[in-house]
């Protein structure tokens, strides 16, 4: 039998839902419909039926840890979960077990996004994945050090798209394996990680639009980028990717000859710490594919070597801005 989804207070607790909910604070025996429960430090409440009206599902006043399964509280396809915790105190919510293998559009949109004092993720292990999935997950969860583990080789438009934006304390990326993307899957994903040393690797060898666009923006303590293999490119699929990254010292070569509408746009623009700009051998252009790629690199001596021919063809078809 599986463990009901249950609320364990902290601290005393005040919890309200936005919707309509039942709960249970004798371990299952009865069950009311909620108004404004109180919840003493030390206490336990179970859930079920949840139906929500609006985004911000809970709200609730102090600080409390989560567990048991979440398809215990309300059916899959259910938009129950979206900003389900937003802006709460939750502290522990690795025993949460999101137990639904293949996931709905904005299944978990927002669920943590804005809880401070989140130290701990639930794992995800859905494989199948929807669009919007994830998005901003654990938006500006500033005290979660540890990503939990991302294992889905095919992804969905936006699934990971601000999924770690502002969590301040991430040190260390998830690996991220998926072979297959799709249009802003990892797009900002780790934007304003600024304690984010190393970046994961990143396989993947034909693009999609916006792909990775913005996806280390302002990790101001990336030293190096990661290898990017892919000789297949889309529109923005890389751009803004590590704009601010400050300490970024070395950029990867990237290999690809044919560009795409600005894909590499703004790419490593106020990279104040890089001593060297990456080769282009690209020989068909592109919109915009370069715009703003280096500016404010102002370590860098030498700038890539561009053929002078193909760079001024560029320039007269209006490719280059």
């Amino acid at each position: 039998m599986k463990q009901q989804f249950t609320i364990q207070a902290i601290t005393n607790c005040t919890i309200d839902f936005e919707g309509t909910i039942e709960y249970s604070i004798d371990n299952g025996n009865t069950w009311k419909r909620l108004k404004n429960l109180s919840l003493p430090a030390g206490h336990e409440a179970q859930f079920r039926k949840a139906k929500s009206k609006i985004y911000n599902n809970f709200i609730i006043e102090g600080k409390f840890n989560v567990y048991g399964h979440i398809s215990t509280l309300a059916p899959s396809g259910t938009n129950a979960f979206t900003w389900m915790f937003y802006k709460t105190n939750v502290v522990d919510a690795s025993k949460l077990i999101l137990d639904y293998d293949e996931l709905w559009p904005k299944a978990y949109y927002s669920m943590f996004a804005n809880c401070s004092s989140l130290r701990k993720a639930p794992e995800l292990p859905a494989t199948t994945l929807a669009r919007s999935c994830y998005s901003s997950m654990f938006r500006d969860c500033v005290s979660l050090a540890k990503a939990p583990v991302l294992s889905a080789m095919k992804l969905s438009e936006n699934c990971y798209r601000e999924m770690f934006r502002g969590c301040t304390r991430l040190s260390t990326a998830p690996e991220l394996p998926a072979m297959t993307l799709d249009l802003a899957c990892y797009s900002c994903m780790f934007n304003g990680c600024t304690s984010l040393r190393k970046a994961p690797e990143l396989p993947a060898m034909t693009m999609v639009c916006s792909c990775y666009s913005g996806m280390f923006y302002n990790c101001t303590s990336l030293t190096t980028a990661p290898k990017l293999p892919a000789t297949e490119l889309a529109d923005f699929c890389y751009s803004y990717m590590f704009q601010g990254c400050t300490s970024l010292e070395t950029a990867q070569v990237l290999p690809a000859t044919e560009m795409a509408e600005f894909c590499y746009a703004g790419m490593f623009k106020g990279c104040t710490s890089l001593a060297s700009a990456p080769s282009l051998p690209a020989t068909k252009f592109e919109k915009g594919c370069y715009e703003h790629m280096l500016q404010n690199c102002e370590n860098i001596e030498e700038l890539p070597l561009i053929p002078k021919q193909v760079l001024m063809d560029a320039l007269r078809m209006g490719l280059l801005s």
